[in-house]
């Protein structure tokens, strides 16, 4: 039996024990008790009439020590050395004897705990004792195992290195059996190499010897080609350029033919057709001149002239009215004189600058205005300055081979300031009468364009000190009084010094030519009658007014 089995019947004993006593002591005192209580029945009887029964656990002293001559019995058991009965103890005795008995219990009681708490101290030692050999007995085990696990490891590692250099020593045999059949393949290869290279390098040097002699020959022939090209160029410059054939040119009349059949003027001809001129009727005048596209301010001067010129009878004759509309016509053309802003040293061109916006015939005025001065023999130069509007330049040039001139152009999107010099360099370079340069003509309310626009003109003054020396404006009579105020925003940014008023043919609103030299003071230099390149022609303010205030029939 182990030690945790033998300490637990310990244990086990001595709570039995306890519990024996325990029940003994109970056992006496029940019999005593018992035993005091058999008396006659007749004297219980009276007992019971004169005392309250008592608890059966507790005998009363009377009960218990009731008077019965015992003492020679206690007497007898002192003399022996015994302990004297529970039946001859008197109450106080009895009390003492319970409690030396109950004392005596719990003293049991505590040895036996006591002695069972060492039990369990020894069981619990010697279970800690167990396992502590149980557990050296295991790690010894281990251990041992361990040891001879690792020695089979280390010589199952040492064969395995022993195989290792085997077939280590093997493949290095065998590759450098190998590298020394390579290294002589290689030997053979770069031998054979080397053979193939000097035939191709010997090849190489014919080769290039051949292609440079054709390339000499090649360039000399190019170099013949190219002074000839420049000898035939050098003499076609110096031929006038050929003229091409002129078209009958319209003339102003057909020019303004739908001013007269459709604009202010047709107004005015129908109120003034066999009719005397009343109140009414010039109150049709002013709404007539007042709706046409010559401005307010424009009819407003026209009505007043009229107003201080006629006296009150001679307002009623329409040909008076018609002669002062005439005269006063004309006097605004006169007023708007333009004056150059540069004029060009000797030896310089005179540079022009043209505006527009897109759409307006900008670059077509320009190539008509070249046409004239190349019939004029003069040695024109174009510049393709609108660098932002697609096929700009191409347009430009096609004028330029046309009517047979030098045109200066950049790439798309290159920028304007960096083409006009150049090309203004090169007409001062190439002594040349006339630059005319072409523009950007994007939206005209546009402030990039305006500030493009100036730093353009400033970039020609880098070039000629002078330059420019003219800024022509192009408007499309069509649209009317958009065109002044357009003409407005381009003189704030470049003083334009003169207009070109192109298709006057095609519209009613010839007024607005009234209306720009009223409002901007800035003559009309040109005007545009037709499609055909001599339909572009000098503006003349009195056979202007002339066509236009012709006396109604």
């Amino acid at each position: 039996m182990n030690a945790p089995m033998l300490l637990s019947g310990q244990v086990l004993e001595a709570n039995a024990s306890a519990i024996v006593v325990a029940v003994l002591v109970a056992a006496i005192v029940l019999l005593i008790v018992l035993s005091r209580r058999q008396k006659p029945a007749g004297k219980d009887k009276e007992a019971t009439l004169k005392e309250p029964e008592r608890p059966r656990s507790l005998p009363s002293t009377k009960e218990v020590f009731a008077p019965e001559p015992k003492a020679a019995e206690k007497a007898t058991a002192e003399a022996k050395g015994e302990e004297t009965p529970w039946e001859l103890m008197d109450e106080q005795e009895l009390a003492a004897a319970q409690k030396k008995a109950a004392e005596a219990a719990e003293k049991e009681k505590k040895r036996k705990e006591a002695d069972a708490e060492k039990a369990r101290e020894r069981e619990k030692k010697a279970q800690e004792k167990a396992q502590r050999e149980s557990a050296k007995t295991s790690e010894g085990e281990v251990q041992s195992k361990a040891e001879d696990s690792q020695s089979k490891a280390e010589d199952a590692q040492k064969k395995a290195e022993d195989e290792q250099k085997k077939a280590e020593e093997k493949a290095r045999k065998k590759a450098e059996a190998e590298a020394r059949a390579e290294a002589a393949r290689q030997a053979e290869a770069r031998d054979r190499a080397l053979k193939e290279a000097a035939e191709a390098e010997k090849a190489r040097k014919k080769a290039e010897a051949e292609a440079e002699a054709k390339a000499k020959a090649e360039a000399k022939r190019k170099e013949a080609e190219a002074k000839a090209e420049a000898q035939k160029k050098a003499e076609e410059k110096d031929k006038p350029a050929a003229k091409e054939p002129e078209a009958p040119a319209r003339t102003l009349k057909d020019g303004l033919g739908r001013t007269r059949k459709e604009g202010f003027i047709a107004k005015l001809t129908t109120l003034f057709a066999g009719k005397q001129i009343g109140d009414d009727l010039m109150d049709d005048v002013e709404e007539a001149l007042f709706t046409a596209d010559i401005g307010v301010r424009t009819a407003d001067r026209l009505l007043e002239a009229v107003k201080t010129a006629l006296s009150k009878k001679e307002l009623k004759d329409p040909s008076k009215v018609w002669e002062v509309l005439r005269n006063e016509a004309q006097k605004i053309l006169e007023g708007a004189v333009g004056k150059p802003i540069g004029t060009p040293q000797p030896g310089e061109p005179l540079v022009t600058m043209v505006l527009g916006v897109n759409g307006t015939g900008k670059t077509t005025s320009i190539g008509k205005l070249a046409h004239k001065l190349v019939h004029e023999e003069r040695k024109v130069l174009l510049v393709a300055g609108d660098t932002f509007r697609a096929a700009a330049a191409e347009q430009l040039d096609h004028w330029a081979r046309r009517v047979g001139v030098p045109c200066v152009k950049g790439k798309d999107g290159a920028d304007p300031a960096s083409v006009v010099y150049d090309g203004v360099k090169q007409g001062l370079d190439e002594k040349v009468e006339f630059v005319l340069v072409d523009t950007a003509g994007r939206l005209h309310n546009n402030v990039n364009l305006m500030e493009e626009l100036k730093k353009v003109r400033r970039v020609m003054g880098r070039a000629i000190p002078t330059a420019p020396h003219e800024v022509l404006m192009v408007l499309d009579a069509t649209t009317g009084q958009n065109g002044i105020q357009q003409a407005k925003l381009f003189k704030d940014a470049t003083d334009v010094t003169g207009i070109i008023l192109t298709k006057l043919d095609g519209t009613a609103k010839g007024g607005v030519v009234l209306g720009v030299c009223d409002e901007l003071k800035i003559p009309i230099k040109w005007v545009g009658v037709g499609e055909r390149v001599a339909d572009l022609r000098p503006f003349d303010p009195k056979e202007f007014v002339d066509e236009l205030f012709a006396p109604p029939s």
